[in-house]
């Protein structure tokens, strides 16, 4: 007995179409914090011309995340994935998206990729920030991330729907349940800051070490320059109150020298 199609529009879980042509899929699970859901989310951009997966997926999730990508690409081919980095939530799935779409080229900083996938080499594309992805009618601007994970962390933006992918970055951490995982940052409460804080440390690691507040003119100059309409960070509620929200992220990454005074 097959599955019924997905359902793109808000359901409670996903996935979710936060645009018609951006799909916002993963899974959550439960968080190390009781009554915590974390999400481990993944994106499906179509261009005019081209489609971009934007990370891959947490593996256990590989049956349900795949038949989300097969509805919404709906007979389309998957042209690119873009690995944010390296890390299992965000490259676990690379091999296995490159099986069911052999002609698709993973690009990114793709500088250690060789090593776990050498097969694979000849279908890597590194790129740099500032590099742009032709989609068609949008491009996919990479960027540096000014919050990072693992150094072969990059950022990306969506030209047309203006969305700003954040990999670990400004993740919108909250207490929710079963019913609430497919929520925008403008349908579910503030985020905890203690929770936040939590999440930073335990994914970035360097802010309890680091006073992240050198770092906040260069996240307002970004974010004044492209005007995101979204931040889609792969752990947490998509945002669509970027200016409401920002405050909220710098209180949760500022943990280190200097936290006090934030």
């Amino acid at each position: 007995m097959t599955s019924p199609a997905p359902d793109f529009t808000r359901t409670g879980t996903l996935p979710r179409a936060i645009t018609p042509d951006c799909l916002w899929t993963g899974r959550c699970l439960p968080s190390s914090v009781p009554d915590m859901h974390a999400h481990y989310a993944l994106y499906l951009l179509k261009g005019s011309e081209k489609t971009v997966l934007i990370d891959t997926g947490h593996p256990i999730h590989w049956a349900e995340v795949r038949r989300d990508v097969d509805a919404f690409l709906a007979g389309r081919p998957l042209d690119y994935i873009f690995p944010t980095h390296s890390e299992l939530p965000h490259s676990g799935l690379l091999e296995r998206w490159m099986r069911e779409f052999p002609q698709a080229v993973a690009i990114g900083d793709m500088r250690d990729y060789p090593l776990y996938h050498p097969q694979l080499a000849h279908r890597f594309r590194q790129v740099e920030p500032g590099d742009r992805l032709d989609l068609g009618d949008r491009e996919l601007l990479f960027l540096p991330p000014v919050w990072r994970d693992l150094p072969d962390t990059l950022w990306a933006f969506d030209t047309k729907d203006r969305i700003l992918f954040l990999s670990d970055a400004c993740a919108y951490f909250h207490a929710h349940v079963p019913g609430q995982c497919d929520h925008l940052s403008s349908e579910i409460a503030p985020p905890d800051l203690a929770i936040m804080r939590d999440f930073n440390d335990k994914a970035l690691h360097w802010p309890k070490f680091t006073d992240s507040r050198p770092s906040f003119p260069e996240i307002d100059e970004l974010l004044a320059r492209l005007r995101p309409r979204f931040l889609a960070g792969a752990h947490g509620c998509v945002v669509d109150t970027p200016a409401e929200a920002l405050p909220l992220f710098k209180r949760g990454i500022a943990m280190g020298p200097g936290a006090a005074a934030t």
